[in-house]
């Protein structure tokens, strides 16, 4: 199967990096199922053409995730891209001292768990693909080894958000040691300073930037990869 005309599964996708995801893969002639939250906020996503299939899913909520995955039981799901995730609090409530621990619940919720069941509820639509890749888009302020290396790193900063990407590069090393020898690529990524809501334009990359270099890792990546923190230019970062 021409990897051009593989099938891309990819949520969080009404905005940013996902949104650019979807219409980079559209435009290579990808079949791509995308999800989105909010149906007030992904007028640009049904906008895209081509050949798209679009599903509402929040996914903190296990029945949404299965009735999406049996909509396409007969499928096979060649790159899973877990995008969807939220930022949390940006003030004092994020920092030691104040921490709100509903804040950190639901991070570690969206970001962490059900990005997780997500991931184990579509599994065998991705084994049984010829592509195999599971790609979880990280941050690279979960890396453990670099926390206050970096010339950018102040002291305090927001406990949770960091927290929740490295629990969830936590979980990629189990992904990575327990299927390399199954085919599976676990493709664990940090898409670099990006231009998003989330980031503000201070950022140093635009998404089509970020995106188009992601793509590119991603299409080389093969299982031998597995268990390495990856930058969008396909540097490595430490865990």
């Amino acid at each position: 199967m021409n990897p051009a005309k593989w099938n891309i599964f990819i949520t969080g996708a009404s905005g940013g990096i996902g949104l650019e995801f979807v219409r980079q893969y559209l435009n290579d002639g990808c079949r791509v199922f995308a999800t989105y939250r909010n149906d007030d906020l992904a007028s640009q996503l049904k906008s895209l053409k081509g050949d798209l299939e679009l599903f509402p899913l929040d996914i903190r909520k296990v029945k949404q995730i299965e009735q999406v995955r049996d909509q396409l039981k007969d499928e096979s799901i060649d790159i899973l891209i877990n995008n969807a995730a939220i930022g949390g609090p940006a003030d004092q409530s994020a920092t030691f001292g104040q921490i709100d621990i509903e804040s950190w619940s639901e991070l570690m919720q969206t970001n962490v768990f059900y990005t997780v069941k997500l991931t184990e509820m579509f599994f065998d639509l991705v084994k049984r693909s010829q592509g195999k890749k599971i790609v979880f888009i990280s941050s690279r302020s979960g890396s453990i080894s670099e926390r206050g290396k970096l010339a950018h790193h102040l002291p305090g900063g927001t406990y949770i958000y960091r927290s929740s990407k490295a629990a969830l590069n936590a979980v990629t090393q189990s992904l990575a040691f327990d299927y390399t020898l199954e085919g599976i690529s676990v493709i664990v990524l940090h898409p670099g300073w990006v231009k998003t809501k989330m980031a503000g334009n201070k950022a140093d990359l635009t998404v089509d930037q970020s995106v188009k270099s992601m793509k590119k890792l991603i299409s080389s990546f093969v299982p031998a990869m597995n268990g390495v923190f990856y930058n969008f230019d396909g540097k490595i970062i430490p865990w």
